[in-house]
């Protein structure tokens, strides 16, 4: 699988959200089923603020699948995510991640995924994308 971080401008806060890479994605992000977890940061850790957050929280701790639709209009409430993972089946290969998206200490998100357009509508819809050789993992 390749992956693909997204930045924000220096010293700033991101200029995007998971809403807005969603977006970029649809139709298929919101046909996709997705399952919220923690980031392996060392030990789990999911952090997102605002309504929108209590709501991707619990679904970090119940581990149940949830409708693209669903999440779609759950982070539309979410001031920041600060740490998060959010994996994405396709319909018909419910075993096999399509897409492995990562919200990593506000810093930035990393998308991780085998579909070369969804990388190629990543890096052109947003203009800090650029590709990495390895998925992030936290300093030893």
């Amino acid at each position: 699988m390749k992956t693909l971080r997204i930045y924000g401008p220096p010293e700033a806060a991101l200029p995007f959200d998971l809403r807005d890479i969603l977006q970029r994605l649809a139709p298929r992000s919101l046909r996709a089923s997705w399952r919220v977890s923690a980031v392996d940061a060392g030990y789990q850790w999911f952090d997102a603020t605002g309504p929108g957050g209590d709501v991707l929280e619990s679904w970090a701790q119940s581990g149940s699948m949830i409708e693209g639709r669903h999440l779609a209009a759950a982070v539309q409430d979410v001031l920041q995510i600060i740490w998060g993972e959010f994996t994405g089946f396709l319909p018909g290969t419910p075993n096999s991640p399509w897409i492995v998206i990562r919200a990593i200490d506000s810093t930035f998100y990393e998308i991780t995924t085998d579909d070369e357009t969804v990388l190629q509508r990543v890096e052109t819809g947003f203009q800090g994308a650029r590709r990495s050789d390895a998925p992030w993992k936290p300093a030893d």
